[in-house]
């Protein structure tokens, strides 16, 4: 499915066979707290010159493997269980959907399959996208817990798409995050990357502010977008 980049382009409709959701920060209100956790651990460990920024979409062990390659001082960092728990921890009180977020998986579903695809532990997302009330959409979750490479690697995009019965190249993404995109579009899917912060670099097919700028028509299938400034 190709698609041209969109943001000052008229609106258009795509036909859709099939659509993978990232979950943190696409379905789930869900990016700030780890952000704030790793901005806690980088002040922890004293590191100069990390961004929370750059762990943005990570797994729990890229995020460890990422603050080690900054820490030059030796300082107190987080395990892989450490950051997991701690993680889970603050995710508990989270409950919020992304703007337009459910609007358009409960339109989706039941019309095409759809599939969640998250660098998250299975009972990280299985909890998020229960108290959100998106868990009953989906055809296929896909967490970190089912691959033995996270993304940007494009194992768990491949493992969505194959629950689902299509080609990863027949696929929709959507993702928030540059490890997400890439890995995304490694996998051969066509990738909407969804960020409010347009200095964050996506590769994507068609960038956009939020998913209310989406629409989908489940009686022909087509996902209409229409343009933001």
């Amino acid at each position: 499915m190709e698609v041209t980049d969109v943001p000052t382009s008229p609106a258009r409709a795509l036909t859709l066979r099939g659509a993978i959701f990232d979950c943190d920060g696409i379905l789930v209100d869900s990016e700030q707290p780890w952000l704030e956790l790793m901005t806690g651990y980088l002040d922890r460990a004293g590191v100069v010159g990390g961004s929370p920024e750059s762990f943005r979409g990570l797994s729990a062990a890229e995020a460890v493997s990422a603050l080690r390659a900054l820490d030059s001082v030796g300082g107190l960092l987080p395990t892989v269980a450490e950051v997991d728990a701690d993680y889970s921890r603050v995710l508990e009180g989270v409950a919020s959907p992304m703007p337009g977020a459910r609007d358009l998986v409960r339109a989706m579903a039941g019309a095409i399959p759809i599939a969640v695809a998250s660098n998250g532990r299975r009972e990280d997302v299985h909890g998020l996208l229960e108290r959100t009330g998106m868990i009953e959409f989906f055809d296929a979750i896909v967490t970190i817990d089912d691959v033995e490479e996270g993304k940007p690697a494009p194992d768990i995009y491949l493992r969505a798409a194959a629950r689902l019965g299509i080609a990863a190249s027949a696929a929709a993404a959507f993702e928030d995050s540059p490890v997400g995109s890439r890995a995304a579009d490694a996998a051969g899917c066509t990738v909407f990357g969804i960020n409010s912060d347009a200095t964050v670099p996506l590769v994507s097919s068609v960038r956009l502010s939020d998913l209310r700028a989406l629409r989908f028509d489940a009686s022909a299938r087509e996902l209409h977008v229409t343009p933001q400034a």
